[in-house]
């Protein structure tokens, strides 16, 4: 990781503080002295600067955000390399994300539908351009209520982005992501579009009313839950009208063809099922025992409409079991967070395909045989030659 740049430039980029730290980058608080504008700037470590494929999905992360003009996209001002390090500078959005919101239990349902409806909007416009998300989950969407009368969110890091036909893998074929929110057709590498981030969209609405991803466990549970298991019941964890479950499982069905063919419809779909209990001022739905068959319910917390800020992580957290997201900062002290990324949060994971990958676009790189047998051949031929050559000479003596 590179060494703290606090108090240093970058630049024409004064770094004013550390927001947050992960694996991958270091986010800082920093001053554009330009033009006298804070930002959120984005420092890769120095170890991945020198990965080419590292660099390459950087550039595509940069170039994909800046092309993109949305209410609900976080803005991205620059990005380049500076004194050897690559550098993001983006919006500095003063909130929160929604994987802290949720993470003490679930939203009000009115709550819930403005989250995904917003994020819902920028997916919808990523899709008519030909673009994928491919992480969205609860930690990429960032949540603040200093901009408008109302809360408003922003889809966050683009890292994985793609235009084209396929879920994002290295060049060996190994999945990149955040297993906990992918859909079935991303973990398999096979062909991917908008219903891809659709689904995902529709598991971060299950986690806004019941206050935990559809599936729990170890990366392969995680994994064999999205590929082979129905989506849980909704109704079964929290008290809520039972039309939910339907949407829910219609927008995580395992074929793309039988989801909702946009996030507006889905939206459309869970504010029809919610009607009755999605009204302004509405409090959370009550959490059912466990004890009890799901029959009788018990306080949940309630959250109000307001975005609190986030404590910081005393350690592990003791909810639904999150695992990993891309570039997961850990908040320092008790700054506010950018993009999320709690403690222990979604990292992204590399994985082996659960089934045999189908577009050439990932097939294994067979360039290495090429490369060797090349030499093989020449080597032989020159053989060949010179033997001729010491029997022609032989046989004239």
């Amino acid at each position: 990781m590179s060494d703290d740049l606090t108090g240093k430039r970058l630049g024409h980029y004064r770094i004013d503080a550390v927001l947050g730290r992960g694996g991958m980058a270091i986010m800082y608080r920093a001053t554009d002295v330009r033009l006298g504008r804070k930002v959120a700037l984005k420092v890769i470590s120095e170890h991945l600067t020198e990965d080419p494929e590292f660099r390459e999905r950087f550039v595509d992360e940069a170039r994909n955000t800046a092309a993109i003009d949305h209410s609900n996209v976080v803005p991205l001002y620059d990005f380049g390399e500076l004194d050897g390090l690559l550098y993001i500078a983006m919006r500095l959005v003063d909130g929160s994300d929604l994987a802290s919101l949720i993470a003490d239990g679930p939203l009000s349902p009115s709550r819930a539908l403005i989250m995904v409806s917003q994020a819902g909007e920028a997916l919808d416009m990523l899709a008519g351009r030909g673009l994928v998300h491919l992480d969205v989950k609860p930690a990429n969407m960032l949540v603040t209520s200093r901009e408008s009368a109302g809360e408003h969110v922003y889809l966050a890091d683009f890292g994985l982005t793609r235009r084209g036909a396929t879920g994002h893998r290295t060049r060996g074929g190994d999945f990149l992501g955040s297993p906990t929110y992918a859909a079935p057709e991303h973990l398999r590498g096979e062909p991917v579009d908008g219903r891809t981030d659709l689904y995902s969209l529709a598991c971060v609405l299950f986690a806004c009313l019941t206050g935990r991803p559809p599936y729990k466990g170890g990366v392969s549970e995680v994994i064999q839950g999205h590929l082979g298991s129905e989506p849980p019941s909704v109704t079964a964890l929290v008290a809520l009208p039972p039309g939910i479950d339907e949407v829910i499982r219609k927008g995580m069905a395992k074929d793309p063809n039988q989801r909702y063919s946009t996030c507006r419809e889905l939206v459309a779909a869970a504010r029809s099922a919610l009607v009755a209990v999605a009204q302004p001022g509405s409090p959370p739905p009550q959490l059912r025992s466990a004890d009890s068959g799901g029959g009788l319910p018990v306080a949940s917390p309630v959250h109000s409409g307001a975005v609190q800020p986030p404590p910081a992580p005393a350690g592990p957290p003791s909810g639904p079991v999150r695992m990993g997201q891309v570039g997961g900062y850990q908040q320092q002290g008790d700054q506010g967070r950018y993009g999320g990324y709690p403690a222990g949060g979604d990292q992204p994971v590399r994985l082996r395909p659960p089934a045999p990958v189908s577009s050439s676009a990932f097939r294994e790189d067979r360039s290495g045989a090429v490369r060797w047998a090349v030499p093989v051949l020449v080597g032989t031929a020159v053989l060949v030659v010179v033997v001729v050559l010491i029997v022609w000479l032989t046989a004239g003596h």
